[in-house]
Formats: structure tokens, sequence, C-alpha cells
């Protein structure tokens, strides 16, 4: 069962009579749209329980961070609405160090700055809040509902993290109507099985409310046919991602926003306590115009619809592509191992046009001195092994109105991250083009020993002991592009369609990127559940290694907010 509240030109949408500020920026940059954080990653370790690898993504750490990528032969101001700006870095990877050959690894970061930023105000939104109001929804935020072991976590009596989602769900509903502007409509769809109030009943179908809110919104003719460069329709959908009936598929779910976006119509995802499942809402996020948000306390609910409202339903760039012109490519030219930051499939590095990396969304991002919120795309490079070939760049995009833009630069490679060899360095040494870059590539690190971790620890708990199966695309390069070290220590061996790895993080070896369609199957292998927290012997001994290069390379950057990290850290090595 469904209710809605109105809206213009249809029966459920009503626009807003009271005034309310639209947001104006005298600097700003971009951020990508999928995942805005890492909260559900965060909220789980603390609370003692093992993330799912999906929990974790380069671009939601990174949301949490600024970052400079300019360096001082930056050239002179863009004045484009998307301004990328290219840094280099070469570094040794912390847990291989100096030794062996080719322990040197190579990163370019992408700065997603614009030259249009004191132009930016909110677009008028026509908003329908999608709000589940299943049995979940009425636990507490810091409670597991939905637990194949039928496990929850007790909370003290008293804490703020006892109310119900639900309860904090319609304070936000208020603070949304807070924020909205006289020319804004707004109206609710619930998704429920029962019952005329908010009020939290049991069973969860998604299909039935996403497809009211889309019907309610396509029903408003005015919405519909607005002008897309000045308006903004949007679904914000607030749920605790546990959907047991209707099609709950990622393909199903999938086809209706890809279908929405196509008409003009973008999602926000807003999941609410430690039970939100992110490897449900990661592939949705996919979606051109789509963001998530995982939030675990009220305050922190109350600030990602108010605090940020303005940013996060305001996509600026659409389709962004980066291209390495193809006579920069070859079989001794560059190539492109990993790209970190987009929430888009990692499945273009190697494509023959040369397309590297695609970004279906940039939302503005704010900026200050210390650099852009969140507003770096990193590519990890392996430099040409023979000639000179030059780093030449193709970036395209188009803007709200549709209009495509496009500008070609020749990445100026210096020679610190360039050896004369044509070779990755093996001398230990580092290079950083700036701050910006040095950030990225700690944080794209980190990164990846999570997931390596996680990979190890949930293949160490599956029953079914499936292996996890890396694409016979990628068995060759992976890890042998990656790492010096014999691939036997990794226990590469082949499997139906591929290889596997007997794991993924050695103390000795290197911190291996795992390609996106290494984790794309496991999506619902899964499911949530209160598996305890720990941590093998192995990664115990990575980790180890890898606290002193983090805790000095968050001292070279200056950025003591890195801490929250280390602390994260030490909770996975109490475990």
């Amino acid at each position: 069962m469904v209710a809605t509240g109105p809206m213009p030109a249809a029966p459920g949408m009503a626009a807003r009579t009271a005034a309310a500020p639209m947001a104006a920026a005298e600097s700003l940059g971009f951020a990508t749209g999928g995942a805005q954080d890492v909260e559900n990653f965060r909220e789980n370790v603390k609370q003692g329980y093992l993330p799912l690898p999906t929990d974790v993504t380069f671009e939601g750490i990174a949301k949490d961070y600024y970052f400079d990528t300019r360096s001082s032969n930056t050239s002179e101001p863009c004045t484009d609405l998307f301004c990328p700006i290219y840094s280099l870095a070469a570094a040794p990877d912390p847990l291989l160090g100096a030794g062996g050959d080719n322990a040197t690894q190579l990163y370019m970061a992408v700065g997603l700055d614009s030259g249009k930023a004191s132009d930016f105000r909110r677009p008028r939104l026509n908003l329908l809040v999608l709000l589940d109001v299943s049995g979940s929804m009425g636990e507490s935020f810091s409670s597991y509902y939905y637990d194949q072991l039928g496990q929850q976590v007790a909370q003290p009596s008293g804490s703020e993290e006892q109310r119900s989602k639900m309860d904090v769900a319609k304070e936000v509903l208020a603070g949304v109507v807070g924020k909205l502007g006289p020319d804004d409509s707004f109206g609710v769809v619930l998704f429920r099985q029962m019952g005329r109030d908010i009020a939290d009943t049991s069973g969860t179908n998604m299909q039935a409310g996403l497809d009211a809110a889309t019907g309610e919104m396509r029903a408003c003719r005015t919405c519909m046919e607005a002008d897309r460069a000045a308006t903004e329709n949007r679904i914000v959908l607030i749920t605790d991602a546990q959907p047991n009936q209707g099609d709950i598929s990622d393909e199903g779910l999938l086809a209706r926003l890809k279908a929405n976006a196509a008409d003009g119509i973008h999602t926000t995802i807003i999941g609410v306590g430690l039970d939100f499942n992110t490897e449900l809402v990661e592939g949705i996020s996919k979606v051109r115009g789509a963001n998530y948000f995982s939030v675990h306390s009220p305050g922190e609910f109350r600030r990602r619809l108010t605090d940020e409202f303005d940013y996060a339903v305001s996509p600026l760039v659409f389709d962004l592509s980066l291209a390495v012109d193809p006579g920069s490519l070859g079989e001794q030219g560059w190539k492109v191992l990993h790209v970190y930051g987009s929430p888009n499939p990692n499945d273009t590095a190697l494509n023959a046009a040369g397309t590297v990396t695609q970004v279906n969304t940039l939302f503005p991002s704010p900026k200050t001195e210390e650099g852009i919120k969140g507003g770096v795309v990193l590519l990890r490079m392996r430099p040409p092994t023979a000639g000179d070939a030059p780093l030449k760049l193709t970036v395209t995009y188009t803007d709200r109105s549709g209009r495509q833009f496009s500008s070609q630069r020749t990445v100026a490679v210096p020679e610190q991250a360039l050896p004369a060899s044509g070779a990755v360095s093996s001398d230990g040494s580092s290079f950083f083009g700036s701050s910006g870059v040095r950030k990225a590539v700690l944080l794209a690190r980190y990164t990846d020993i999570l997931h390596d971790w996680l990979l190890d620890q949930w293949a160490a708990v599956d029953t079914s002991r499936r292996p996890i199966a890396i694409p016979a695309t990628d068995c060759a390069s992976l890890p042998a592009d990656y790492c010096p070290v014999p691939v036997e220590l990794y226990g590469q061996r082949s499997i139906a369609g591929g290889c596997a790895l007997d794991r993924w993080l050695l103390p000795d070896g290197c911190l291996l990127p795992p390609p996106y369609p290494v984790l794309l199957p496991l999506l619902g292998r899964w499911e949530r559940q209160s598996e305890e927290l720990a941590v093998g012997p192995e990664a115990r001994r990575a980790f180890q290694e890898f606290l002193p290069y983090f805790e000095g390379e968050m001292a070279a950057v200056g950025d003591p907010s890195l801490r929250q990290e280390v602390e994260l850290m030490n909770r996975i090595l109490a475990a």
C-alpha cells in the first residue's frame, strides 16, 4: 500500500508558499556521484561487526577530505564549467617497500575543479520523498534487524541511538520542507503494507514504492515539461535497504532508475542504520544523477538533509569521460591499471578506444584553501616501457542543458615520476606533484588494504567455499602488473571462467586493487548479517606494517582529520 502527499499538476505534489534561501557559493569544485561516505563501514567496525567489501569505496572515503591537486606548473585559471587538474605521483608500495624490481608505483590524480563556481544556484526543485515505513524502520539506529543469524545489537537505555529510524525520518521530512523555496514543489510517498499514518508496518515492497513515486512525478506535467537546465526532478528514497517483497534484483531496480534518469528524474538514496545493505544500493547508485548516503545517528541523519541538501540535489556535470589518446597507448605505451573514485564499473581501463574512466555525474562540492572536498579521481598507471609516448588526455562532458564540451591536454610528466629507463623505479624514492595527489594515493592504498582484508576474511567464513573469481581477461595482469613478487605467493590458480587467489592480502606482498568485475558477482553473496569483526594473522601483520606508513603520510600532507582512519585500523587490530 502506498500513501502520498500532494504535488502540483498531479494528485501528489504541493507547491511551497514560504520562502527559503537558495545556496550560492563563492568557491566550488566537484565530487562524483555514487557513494557520498563510508559511514556504514565505520559504524559496523565500531560496533564490532565485519563490514561487507561493498561497504568500502574510494569515492566514499574521499568525500571526507579535501584535495588540492594544483602544482607550481598548473596552467592559467580555467573558466569552463569543469576544469580537470592533473597531478602525478610515484611511490613504492608501503608493504613491499623498496625491495625487488618495479617497487615504485605511478599514479595520476584528476582534480575536479570548476571555473563557474560563482554562478551556482540550486535549480528549482520538484522533490518526492519515498519513505520506507516497514517494520525494520521501527527499530533503533544501532540494531541489526535483518540478520540470518537472528542477532541484534543491545544498546543502553536512554541513548539517542535508541530512537527509532522512523521517528528521526519524520523529523528529517520537516527539515526538508524548511529547505525548499517558493518555486519548489514537494510530495511524500510511503511504501508499506497497510495503514494511513506514518507508522512502521511489516514488509518492504521497494518496487511498489518506487513505481508509485515515479508515477506521481510523471503525472506532474509541469515537472516533466520543465527546462532541465533550471529544474531538478528528484526522488529521495529513505530506507534501511532491507527489501523483502517485489522485484528487488539489482537489474529490476536498476532498470527502473535508469529509465527515470533518461527522463530527467534523478534519485538520492539515504540508508539508515547498521543493516543498510550497501551491496544492493552500490549497484543502483551507478545511475546517472544518483547518489547515496548512509547514516547511523539521528544527528547525522538531520545533517545529511540540511547542511548538504543543496549540493546533494544539484548535479551539474553528466557523462564525464576521460580518454587517453590512442597514440599514447599501445603494447609499450601508457597503460591504465586501475581507476579510483569513479562510481561506475571499473571495466573501461583497457578500452581499445582509450577511454579509461566514465563518471555519470558530478555534484557541486565545497572548495577551500585546503582544496576541493572529495574532488579527485585517481588513476594507477604503468608508464611506457619503451619510447617516450606523450600522455595526451581528452575530457568530454555535458551540462544540465545537454550541451557537450570537450578539451584536450598533453600532461607534462616530470622526470622524477617517469624514470629515463621507462620502467618504474626500484630505489624506493617518492615523488608527489601536489599534496592532493599524495593524499589521494594514501587513501587509495588504504582502500586497497581494507578491500583485501575483507575479501580474505569473508572468504574464510563463507561456508560455501566458493572461490572469489577473477575474470579471465584480468588473470594475466592481476597480480603480475601490480606486484613484482611471484604470483605463486598469492596462490593464483585457474578456475572455470578465469582464476582465483588463495589470498588477497600479504604482509610481504603488495596492496592489490580488486577490479570491479571481481566485486560485482559478490553482491548478494554475503547478505548483511552480524558476523563478528575479525582479522586473520597475515592481514594483522599487513595492517601493522601499513599503520606507520599511514601516520607518516598523514603528517606529510598536514591533515589531522585522517586520524579517524588510524583509530579505525587500531579498532580492527584490536579485534
